[in-house]
C-alpha cells in the first residue's frame, strides 16, 4: 500500500511563500533595476523636462525596500508563523510595484515621443515576462503585479487611441499578453504546488518513518526487558522467591570452575523439612506453603556473602551453595539454620521427633580437583542428609567426601 499523507493548504502555502520570498527578492529587484536603468537612458536620450534622476532613485529605493522586507520575512520565518499577513504584504508590494510602472508611463506619456513611449512599455512587458517563472509561484502575487502594471497601461492606450497611431494595437497586444501570462502563471503555480506537496509528503513520510523506527526501537527494548524478566522469573521459585533448580544449574558449574581455578573451597548444604507430609496432612497445604516461605526467609538470612545462594530444589527440599566455605564454615552455617528455624517455633503436633517444625541437613565441602563435578558434591551432601534423617532428624551431618 502506498504511503499517503494529506498536506494542509496552510502548509502548502507556507512552503510556496518561502520559495516566493527566496526568489522574488532577487529576481524582481534585478529586473526592476535593469528596467529603471533602461528607462532612465530613454528619458535622458529624449531630454524630457522631467526629474528623471529623482524618478530613477525613487524606483530603485522602492525595489530595495521591497527586497529587504522580503529578506526580513524570510529570515524571521514569518512565512511559517504568519502565513496570512505575509501573503497580504506580498500582494500590497506587488500592487505598489506594478502601479509605480503604469503610473510612470501614463504620467510621462504626453512628454514622450512615440518611439520612446513604446520602448518604455516594452521594458515593462519584458519585466512581466521575465519574472513570471519566479513570481508566479504564489499566483495571486503575479496576478496583482500584472493587473497593476499592464492592464492600466492597456486601458490608457485604448482610451487615448486617437492620440498616437499605434496605441490601439499596443492596447490589444497588452490585453492579449496579460491574458496569456495569466494562463501561463496558472500552469506554473499549479506545477509548483504539486512539487511542493510532493516534497512535503516526502518530508512528512521521513518524519513518520523516523518516529516509527524510534517506536520500534523502544518496543524492541521493552520486549528485550520483558524477555529478560521472564527468563529471570523462570529461574525463580514462585512460592518462596528463591532460585529454583533450573536457575541454579549454571551457578553450580560456574562456582565449581572458579574454585578449581583458584584452589579454594566450596560447600553445599542439603536441607529437608522433617515430616513435612505429615504437616500438610494435619494443617493443610496453605499452612505448609507458609512454612516453606518462612524457612526460605531463614535461608536468605544466612546467605549474605557474594556468590552464596539459597535454592529450592523441589517440595520441602532446599540447598545452600557456599563458595569459599570449608567444612567448619559449612557446619557453622548449618547449625545457624537449624537453630533459627527452631526459633520460629512453628507448631508441628504430628512430628514424631518433636512438637515444632525442624530440618535435617547434610553438608559436603571440599577443594575440588580439576575432575570434580558438582553432582559429586550434591550426591555427597544428599547421603549426609540421609544420615541426619536416620540419626533422629533435626541434625547437621558432615559428609566425608574428598575429591
Amino acid at each position: 500500500m502506498l504511503y499517503q499523507r494529506k498536506i494542509s493548504k496552510a502548509d502548502a502555502l507556507s512552503a510556496k511563500l518561502g520559495f516566493q520570498l527566496q526568489t522574488t527578492r532577487y529576481v524582481l529587484a534585478g529586473t526592476q533595476m535593469l528596467g529603471v536603468c533602461g528607462g532612465m537612458f530613454l528619458l535622458w536620450y529624449q531630454s524630457v523636462p522631467l526629474p528623471t534622476p529623482a524618478w530613477g532613485v525613487g524606483m530603485l529605493i522602492l525595489s530595495f525596500v521591497q527586497s529587504m522586507h522580503m529578506s526580513q520575512a524570510l529570515e524571521k520565518q514569518r512565512h511559517i508563523t504568519a502565513v496570512g499577513p505575509v501573503l497580504r504584504e506580498l500582494l500590497v508590494s506587488a500592487a505598489i510595484g506594478g502601479f509605480a510602472w503604469s503610473a510612470t508611463i501614463i504620467w510621462m506619456g504626453e512628454y514622450l515621443s512615440n518611439e520612446v513611449l513604446y520602448a518604455l512599455i516594452m521594458i515593462m512587458v519584458i519585466i512581466n515576462v521575465a519574472t513570471v517563472a519566479a513570481t508566479a509561484v504564489v499566483r495571486e502575487f503575479y496576478l496583482v503585479w500584472l493587473c497593476s502594471s499592464l492592464i492600466p497601461v492597456a486601458c490608457w492606450l485604448a482610451w487615448t487611441a486617437d492620440a498616437r497611431p499605434f496605441n490601439l494595437i499596443f492596447a490589444a497586444v497588452l490585453w492579449g499578453l496579460a491574458i496569456l501570462m495569466a494562463i501561463l502563471s496558472y500552469g506554473i503555480s499549479r506545477s509548483f504546488s504539486q512539487m511542493v506537496e510532493s516534497g512535503l509528503e516526502r518530508e512528512a513520510m521521513a518524519k513518520d518513518m523516523a518516529g516509527f523506527s524510534e517506536t520500534l526501537r523502544a518496543k524492541n527494548t521493552q520486549l528485550q526487558e520483558a524477555r529478560k524478566q521472564l527468563a529471570d522469573l523462570a529461574k525463580l521459585d514462585e512460592l518462596t522467591g528463591l532460585r529454583n533448580r533450573r536457575g541454579a544449574d549454571r551457578a553450580f558449574d560456574m562456582e565449581v570452575s572458579r574454585a578449581q581455578r583458584g584452589g579454594s573451597s566450596i560447600a553445599v548444604i542439603m536441607i529437608d523439612v522433617d515430616h513435612f507430609k505429615a504437616y500438610n496432612d494435619t494443617y493443610g497445604h496453605p499452612s505448609g506453603d507458609d512454612v516453606l516461605k518462612r524457612i526460605a526467609g531463614v535461608l536468605r538470612s544466612v546467605t549474605a556473602r557474594a556468590g552464596e545462594l539459597a535454592i529450592r530444589m523441589g517440595g520441602e527440599e532446599f540447598l545452600l551453595l557456599l563458595p569459599g566455605a570449608n567444612q567448619a564454615d559449612a557446619l557453622v552455617a548449618g547449625e545457624r539454620i537449624r537453630t533459627r528455624i527452631m526459633a520460629l517455633e512453628i507448631e508441628h503436633s504430628a512430628s514424631p521427633s518433636g512438637s515444632i517444625v525442624t530440618v535435617s541437613q547434610g553438608v559436603a565441602a571440599c577443594i575440588p580437583s580439576m575432575t570434580t563435578e558438582f553432582k559429586q558434591l550434591l550426591e555427597a551432601a544428599d547421603k549426609a542428609l540421609y544420615s541426619s534423617k536416620e540419626g533422629g532428624r533435626n541434625t547437621v551431618t558432615l559428609s566425608p567426601f574428598r575429591p
